[in-house]
């Protein structure tokens, strides 16, 4: 995580520290003070800090929604009919879908092992759901902002900017604005974090605490109950 953390600062300093170090020059033209605008370093700058990383997120979300597709696809249910089937009642579903159990009991076993599989897949399409909407508030926050960064210097020149101030700022803050919206997108699909924030706003904070101590608790003995997980 440190090595993370340290390739993250590394990657924002080669875009932050050039124009200090005589990669072309900032543009200050009393209106707005703007980065660099030497063409290079507009496109080098944008594509490493925005255009890069939004691809490999894209990219990433649909190897992520395709895994989740093939698992819905995996995820069958025994001792119901499929849509496709609906001529057959239930009981000849059963007996055609367990060939090889007459017992009640192995019935019951295979019912209880397919809630288990209903609630992992409503949890990979939730957490699939998720994921999507973030990506997409990023990409609807930011793009508008980083097209016009990138546009703006062969619009106006390298020596000004001819966008209206209000443009840029409007630009500027719909990006700092996913900021804003990710914590409501968390909390509107995970109902532990709704009941921390109603935590925090109520300042019932020893909820919080108790809660994850109960969280923590639950995790150790897990773990106890499954010594080969212990290093």
């Amino acid at each position: 995580m440190a090595k993370m953390i340290l390739c993250v600062w590394l990657l924002s300093a080669s875009i932050t520290l050039p124009p200090l170090f005589g990669w072309a020059q900032n543009v200050n033209d009393n209106q707005v003070c703007l980065i660099s605008q030497d063409f290079g370093y507009t496109i080098y700058s944008t594509a490493v800090a925005f255009y890069i990383p939004m691809s490999v997120m894209l990219m990433m979300y649909y190897r992520i929604y395709k895994a989740a597709k093939k698992s819905a696809a995996k995820h069958t249910f025994s001792g119901f009919p499929r849509p496709e089937e609906g001529g057959i009642d239930c009981v000849t579903g059963v007996i055609k879908i367990h060939k090889e159990s007459e017992d009640c009991t192995n019935f019951s076993r295979l019912l209880k092992h397919d809630r288990k599989n209903i609630s992992i897949f409503k949890r990979e399409q939730k957490a699939a759901t998720t994921l999507g909407i973030i990506v997409g508030a990023f990409t609807v926050c930011w793009l508008p902002f980083f097209l016009l960064s990138t546009a703006r210097p062969f619009i106006c020149g390298i020596e000004c900017s001819c966008i209206p101030l209000w443009v840029e700022r409007t630009f500027l803050w719909l990006g700092y604005a996913n900021s804003l919206f990710n914590p409501f997108i968390y909390a509107f699909f995970n109902r532990d974090l709704r009941t921390t924030y109603r935590n925090l706003l109520q300042c019932k904070y020893r909820n919080i605490n108790r809660k994850l101590s109960a969280a923590g608790m639950h995790e150790a003995l897990k773990l106890a109950e499954r010594p080969d997980l212990v290093l």
